[in-house]
């Protein structure tokens, strides 16, 4: 009765004074609204929400008052329309209001229609919990999850979630390019998956342990390890690992970074380190030994004019020696003229032109030599081929050494072919011979400096070939199998992102 603005009879009666009481104990704000909308009746707890002493409310229109005028004439339209009959109340539903300093604060409410003996609506009763705060921290919590999300949808690394018993939550885009694996087809499933053997069969183990004993392997220390690929291919990765509790429960979240690139560029950095110690040695020794050589060959010239002026078995037992030693003589000022075009090796000054006028070049100038030893020789390249960045007297050069190789493993003759093809990034050179192959044991050594299966020869030839490429922004791989043959295959880039490259 209170409610309607009836009082007992009689101030400060003891029903009154419990109705009050009661009222200001509860912690949410309770207001009723006559059918006009005015405020009947607030409690403390509601004058504290909006600032006001409750005789400044009492009689006050509340939509006026006590709304922002963003939603006042919306929320004043529905409650008209209840009042009249001609909607039902919304029971639950968040809306602000303006506290008395014009602060918005977000309220829930708990609506009651009020109704007279007919039924007919009178006004409303309500309660309302503040939810500003919390409203705020899901605020927070939203734009949390959404930098989060952000941050795992544009990292360039993959980062993935495991939990204790190594079961994938999640998986970000980067890992699904990285592994090949949707987001829908891995999570669930175990993270060995991911994982060439004997990591595979280790990590349970692992986890295991460091739950058990806290003894730290992986987590909280970046690793370098191999990982698996959807395909079935190994590649390296760096690993860092690091560990959140969420209640009782351990979940695991890995950045995974592929460092395929950064090894390749670390070797070809080690590889070129080297080939320049070499050459500086190289340039030494051949110097050093050069000029007695040219002194030795002399003095064997002079010495068989010596002998001519002679004519026994002796002198020409003797002449048959000399010119052995000639011969051995000439074969290592050969070694050393390479030792110096090698130490002399300019950096490569790519120009943009046609890859296959060069190939038919090349292949014009050792046609006749392959043909009288058995080789046949084919050529299949394309006019529509792109161009590319390349230097042309050094890849000349690379070719020449790759068809000499190819050359000498068919002695008794057999075919070469060189090839072009392009893929999306590169053109490529395939050079397929159809000789004795290569070792497997041998296959990992031969851009070695030095290393050989030939009875003569420096061993540079493939290790210049390969630096050659290299400063071309490209890569040369090798296939073989012993008996059937090997294929070189070069790719340039039809992007070379390097300075030296002219157009």
């Amino acid at each position: 009765c209170l409610f309607f603005g009836w009082k007992p009879e009689g101030e400060g009666t003891l029903l009154q004074d419990l109705t009050r009481q009661s009222l200001d104990i509860i912690p949410v704000m309770l207001v009723a609204l006559d059918a006009r909308g005015r405020i009947t009746l607030i409690n403390k707890r509601g004058c504290e929400i909006l600032g006001y002493a409750e005789k400044e409310l009492i009689g006050k229109d509340w939509f006026e008052t006590c709304l922002p005028a963003a939603v006042r004439r919306q929320v004043r339209g529905v409650f008209d329309k209840i009042m009249r009959g001609e909607v039902e109340a919304v029971k639950y539903f968040d809306n602000p209001i303006v506290t008395k300093t014009g602060e918005e604060r977000m309220v829930s409410w708990h609506n009651t229609v009020l109704r007279d003996d007919k039924g007919k609506p009178t006004g409303t009763l309500s309660s309302g919990l503040d939810i500003t705060e919390r409203k705020a921290a899901e605020e927070r919590l939203r734009e949390s999850e959404a930098r989060v999300r952000a941050i795992l949808e544009t990292a360039v690394d993959g980062i993935i979630t495991i939990d204790e018993h190594g079961i994938i939550e999640s998986f970000n885009p980067a890992a699904e390019r990285m592994f090949g694996y949707k987001a829908e087809e891995i999570v669930g499933k175990s993270v060995t998956l991911l994982m060439p053997f004997p990591y595979n069969q280790e990590h349970d183990g692992y986890i295991r342990e460091y739950i058990e004993t806290g003894e730290r392997k992986v987590i909280g220390i970046g690793r370098e390890i191999e990982a698996k690929r959807k395909d079935g291919t190994v590649f390296p990765v760096r690993l860092a690992l690091s560990e959140v509790h969420v209640g009782e429960h351990r979940h695991f979240t890995g950045i995974i970074r592929d460092i395929s690139e950064e090894i390749s560029l670390r070797s070809k950095t080690i590889q070129a380190e080297r080939l320049a110690i070499i050459g500086k040695m190289a340039a030494k020794v051949a110097h050093e030994i050069r000029n007695p050589l040219s002194s030795i060959s002399l003095n064997a010239e002079l010495l068989g004019e010596e002998l001519d002026g002679y004519q026994c078995a002796n002198t020409r037992e003797a002449r048959v020696l000399l010119e052995s030693m000639i011969h051995e003589i000439d074969r290592v000022t050969a070694l050393t003229d390479e030792y110096l075009q090698f130490s002399r090796l300019p950096h490569s000054r790519p120009v943009r032109g046609r890859l296959q006028d060069l190939l038919q070049e090349v292949s014009a100038s050792v046609a006749a030599q392959l043909q009288h030893k058995g080789v046949k020789l084919t050529v299949e390249t394309s006019d529509d081929l792109p161009e590319v960045a390349f230097d042309r007297a050094q890849l000349k050069r690379v070719l020449l050494n790759l068809i000499r190789n190819a050359h000498e493993a068919m002695p008794k003759g057999g075919e070469l072919r060189i090839a072009t093809a392009q893929s999306d990034h590169a053109v490529h050179v395939r050079i397929s011979d159809t000789g004795v192959g290569i070792p497997e044991e041998d296959k990992e050594r031969i851009f070695d400096p030095f290393f050989t299966t030939k009875d003569f020869g420096t061993g540079l030839g493939l290790a210049v070939s390969q630096q050659v490429i290299n400063e071309h922004g490209g890569q040369i791989h090798c296939e073989s199998e012993v008996g059937k043959g090997t294929t070189f295959d070069i790719a340039l880039p039809l992007n070379l992102k390097r300075p030296g490259a002219q157009k």
